[in-house]
């Protein structure tokens, strides 16, 4: 039987559900702290995490561009293919890339061939996706909650006057009960196409 793990572009790092650790700190000066733009703090920090210079010539621009995503994909493929693994990449219908890593259950990675899976996505992904994914679903670094909150309620998935404090609290209790005395369950909204378009994209 094939087993396929899959995983979104990025909230998280890459391959980040198989164990993945993308952090390091890098020797040397970098050029982050001059970027500009709503994620310069973002970018300092991920240049600063960068495993190689691939990765960092990308993050040194201040912005990455869908052409970057996609080499760095391909190069996390080959990679991965050179150590016996296949991965691959789909766009979602909210326009995310995820990727799915498929082995047969029983012939599973090895601790060795993971920690040669973790040094393809570190050499030629890191943080990459994670700020790519940022960049696209929130360009101007605005509180997330709210607009998740504000996409709910344009949606009418949540009732007017539901904020980012009370999808917080939504999230973090499973319900919260709304100012006008109405309770709005996590549990009722998580299952609807809306629920995620909106926690995935919530300008779209």
């Amino acid at each position: 039987m094939l087993t396929a793990f899959g995983h979104s572009v990025p909230k998280v790092g890459a391959l980040a559900a198989l164990g993945v650790a993308v952090s390091v700190l890098l020797a040397g000066c970098s050029p982050a702290a001059q970027q500009p733009g709503p994620y310069a703090a973002e970018y300092a920090q991920a240049i600063q995490e960068a495993k190689s210079d691939y990765v960092r010539q990308i993050l040194q621009s201040g912005h990455i561009t869908a052409a970057d995503m996609k080499d760095a994909e391909q190069h996390v493929i080959k990679c991965t293919a050179d150590v016996g693994f296949v991965v691959t990449y789909n766009t979602d219908q909210w326009g995310i890339d995820r990727y799915t890593l498929t082995y047969y259950d029983d012939d599973p990675p090895t601790s060795a061939q993971m920690a040669a899976i973790n040094d393809c996505v570190d050499q030629w992904m890191g943080p990459i996706d994670q700020l790519y994914q940022k960049q696209y679903a929130n360009p101007n670094n605005q509180d997330w909650n709210g607009l998740v909150a504000a996409c709910l309620v344009r949606k009418s998935v949540a009732p007017a006057g539901f904020t980012g404090r009370d999808y917080a609290d939504l999230i973090a209790q499973n319900s919260q009960t709304i100012s006008s005395g109405e309770t709005v369950t996590y549990t009722d909204m998580s299952p609807t196409v809306v629920m995620m378009a909106c926690q995935t994209v919530p300008l779209q």
